[in-house]
């Protein structure tokens, strides 16, 4: 499950928004009892959640939900911000292999200041017993709430770089490929925006863009002055290749380091440049008047030729970045049966998708001739999800949050199968 359950002090912050609810419904006592029958009532196995506020996740949300068999981990927003992002688990489901928070503010950078985080978690799942001796991979979950500002997706675009080379990290195996991926989160963008498809399609060219264009939230194409994306997005010192990958996850270590033995030591000792007296030096007997003699056999230069290993050089593409996390969604952001687009939330009475469940999947041949690529299912198989709404049927229930769904976002829930191979 992923889930944004709209933190008090932003509702409170932004009152204006929610006019249209009764204050009754509004109150967080009211909310939170609403929020731990929608947990129980579909208990999933993993929650991540969005909007998590600080105090009421360590008064009531962690308690309640450790009651409920789950284990919890939180990331509160940098700076002075009081909500964050958390992800549980069911420990009688999955072993923890290791937890990243991860922080996307970066000091004396304007591209990333902000308070933004992530949690991504690497969960190892527990086979069920009468299955015998057989193993299945580990699952890398990943949840978020990126940047709303809609005029910022450069922002949100480095933020997503950033949280998928911490993904990209963490779910990487010894041969290079990596276990199956779920990535949740509130995006702030919209199905189709070029945020969503560079998620989805692991590339985008995204040179002389305007930055409102990135998350599809609003159109400022009216606007005389329209902040435009500049190549390379990011800068080097941040640490992160075009293929959003930690430089030194792309150059593995070397296997030895340099061993710096006593001899070698001393060549600095003898070397040229020491042997030379420094001009203006003060003359004091048995100090300053002797002059090192080189050992016999040692040799002039500092470093024989070959030793010195040069920094490696990391390219950058022009105007392009990319993946290869090979991430899809688990939903088709479509009502068939309405004939409607599905909504997971609707600020200021617009229904719109900016929340979402991606999960990695094999890229198949793409028949059609469109850009976007094709997947079929690896080793996580989507089984099911939960049925998201249409606008029309919100407004006839007065929006959100409403007596029965006591955030501004709807829940997202989805099942996965994971595959389990013999030893």
């Amino acid at each position: 499950m992923s889930y944004n359950i709209l933190a008090q002090d932003l509702m409170q912050q932004s009152s204006e928004l929610y006019l249209h609810c009764h204050p009754d419904i509004l109150n967080w006592n009211y909310r939170f009892a609403n929020l731990m029958q929608e947990f129980q009532h579909w208990d999933p196995d993993i929650l991540c959640l969005q909007e998590v506020q600080e105090d009421h996740y360590w008064e009531q949300l962690e308690p309640s939900l450790r009651m409920m068999g789950f284990t919890c981990f939180y990331k509160r927003r940098t700076g002075c911000k009081t909500d964050g992002c958390a992800v549980c688990y069911k420990p009688t489901r999955f072993r923890l292999l290791c937890a990243s928070p991860v922080e996307y503010f970066r000091p004396g950078l304007e591209l990333l200041n902000r308070d933004n985080v992530g949690l991504v978690l690497l969960l190892q799942p527990l086979v069920p017993e009468g299955l015998g001796q057989v193993s299945v991979a580990p699952l890398c979950v990943a949840n978020t709430h990126v940047l709303y500002n809609p005029r910022r997706g450069d922002v949100k675009l480095a933020q997503m770089a950033i949280l998928l080379a911490e993904v990209d990290k963490v779910a990487r195996l010894s041969d290079g490929s990596h276990c199956p991926i779920i990535l949740c989160g509130d995006l702030n963008s919209v199905p189709d925006s070029p945020l969503y498809n560079f998620i989805r399609d692991g590339e985008l060219q995204y040179h002389g863009m305007p930055a409102w264009k990135v998350s599809g939230q609003e159109d400022f194409s009216h606007q005389l002055y329209q902040r435009k994306l500049q190549a390379p997005l990011w800068p080097s010192s941040l640490g992160i290749t075009d293929c959003c990958q930690y430089v030194t996850s792309c150059h593995p270590k070397r296997s030895e380091r340099r061993k710096y033995s006593r001899d070698f030591l001393l060549r600095f000792h003898f070397c040229n440049i020491a042997c030379q007296r420094p001009a203006g030096l003060v003359l004091m007997e048995g100090v300053t008047d002797a002059k090192p003699e080189r050992p016999a056999g040692w040799a002039e230069s500092l470093l024989e030729e070959g030793t010195s290993e040069p920094e490696p050089v990391f390219p950058r593409t022009i105007g392009t970045i990319q993946h290869c996390l090979h991430l899809t969604s688990a939903y088709t952001h479509f009502l068939p049966q309405h004939g409607l687009p599905e909504v997971t939330t609707m600020p200021l009475g617009l229904g719109t998708t900016v929340d979402y469940i991606f999960f990695s999947a094999d890229s198949c041949e793409n028949g059609n001739g469109t850009d976007h690529r094709l997947y079929q299912d690896g080793t996580l198989k989507l089984l099911g999800r939960l049925s998201l709404l249409s606008e029309e049927i919100l407004w006839a229930a007065n929006g959100l949050p409403n007596p029965f769904c006591s955030s501004d976002h709807l829940c997202l829930l989805a099942s996965f199968g994971m595959e389990v191979t013999a030893p």
